[in-house]
């Protein structure tokens, strides 16, 4: 059972003796603090409890404070102590602000850490603020492309763009697009490092295309992911091939609305809704095609767990030409956003060509290469302890100047 924290305006009663026995071990300060919004389903929530459980067996000590109660969807090592912080009863936006970066301030304060990581835009804003004279390092990963992102408006995207400009030592994204959202070519605070794929979780990839008739997406039933549009586009397969079918695995406030768009194209037998799926690679085993349909994405662990299975992908050009992880026809198909012939077209090819999609399939699996999670667990560590190093070793040398001053 993983360590859990719950504070308010103070610390529960008994914390501060366990932080400070905690600090008390050992003289070398080897404590990182990473900062998300919550810990359910979903990409980021993903790479966070692994890279977590990675730091802490690489000789971390990790405190994963989430910003929310609730189950949490992965398993964290017993090593990694969660701390939440709800703010759930503040109804007041700013007012909810306000309580988050206190209680952020005053738990970093008490962890006394080598370096924090904000993990997200929402989570990581509010820690890099709350850390402001902490006099310690602070990164943040960018989850999603903010050229293309819907999440935020326009006045948030600036206070982000203000915050990783003054607040920020380091940014991690996941793509050239996003780090060219917030910083130049020139500028070495951005840099790049992809998601990963945990290989030893994953059974061997397809070798040949599964004549099973079956298409399959994974994604949270919401807007961002654009369900809608594939329903739409599905149904223009199905008319012409009544014996594929069409599952969508996830969760979400739209599960509704698009059970009743289900119902309207007369797709009832033909299209489920399992809800989530905890061994996704094996379903991905017996699926012939999978499509992703998002409006934006960051690097969507959906379509590089797929592509890592060996079968063939489509995804929208959720990065609007600024390059997605699958390029067009050489390891799958890249069709543009809200196109409801684009996508039915390119899935009708992979269903009438099968021996060029089982092509498509078999170079979308060399990603497993390009990402294996051993090659970037060491990047995302190394480049905190780079961070680390460049950061106080400049402190080091302040001090010295201001003493010799």
């Amino acid at each position: 059972m993983t360590n859990s924290w719950v504070a308010g305006y103070s610390f529960p009663r008994g914390i501060e003796r366990i932080v400070d026995k905690t600090i008390q071990k050992g003289s070398e300060n080897s404590r990182l603090a990473i900062v998300i919004t919550g810990l359910s389903r979903g990409g980021a929530e993903r790479v966070t409890s692994f890279l977590s459980n990675y730091f802490s067996e690489s000789g971390r000590e990790v405190y994963l404070i989430s910003l929310t109660t609730g189950e949490r969807a992965y398993t964290l090592s017993d090593s990694v102590k969660v701390i939440e912080l709800d703010a759930s009863h503040i109804s007041n936006t700013l007012s909810r602000y306000l309580f988050m970066i206190r209680n952020l301030r005053k738990t970093i304060k008490k962890i006394k850490p080598k370096a924090v990581l904000g993990m997200m835009s929402y989570s990581g804003s509010l820690a890099a603020v709350a850390c402001l004279g902490l006099k310690v390092p602070f990164l943040i990963s960018e989850r999603n492309d903010p050229n293309t992102s819907i999440t935020f408006t326009q006045s948030e995207r600036k206070v982000f763009t203000f915050i990783a400009h003054h607040f920020v030592t380091k940014a991690i994204f996941q793509t050239e697009s996003a780090r060219s959202y917030y910083f130049s070519k020139e500028d070495t605070r951005g840099v790049i490092i992809p998601n990963p794929l945990y290989l030893e979780e994953m059974p061997p990839a397809n070798t040949a295309l599964q004549p099973s008739h079956s298409i399959v997406t994974a994604g949270r039933l919401n807007t961002q992911k654009n369900h809608s549009l594939l329903l739409d586009a599905f149904a223009v397969v199905h008319a012409q091939h009544r014996e594929y079918s069409l599952t969508i695995y996830g969760e979400g406030e739209e599960r509704a609305s698009l059970e009743e768009q289900r119902r309207r194209l007369g797709l009832e037998g033909s299209v489920l809704f399992p809800g989530n799926e905890k061994d996704m690679f094996a379903k991905l085993q017996e699926a012939e095609l999978f499509v992703l349909s998002s409006n934006y994405e960051g690097m969507p662990n959906a379509l590089i767990e797929a592509m890592a299975m060996g079968l063939p992908c489509i995804t929208t050009d959720y990065s609007e030409g600024r390059g997605t992880v699958i390029e067009d026809r050489v390891n799958g198909l890249v069709v543009p956003r809200n196109q409801v012939q684009a996508l039915s077209d390119a899935m009708l090819w992979c269903v009438e060509h099968p021996a060029d999609a089982e092509l498509l399939g078999l170079e979308a699996s060399k990603i497993r290469e390009q990402l294996d999670s051993r090659v970037i667990c060491k990047q995302w560590l190394a480049t905190i302890e780079e961070t680390e190093h460049t950061y106080y070793s400049r402190e080091k040398c302040a001090k010295k100047v201001s003493t010799v001053e």
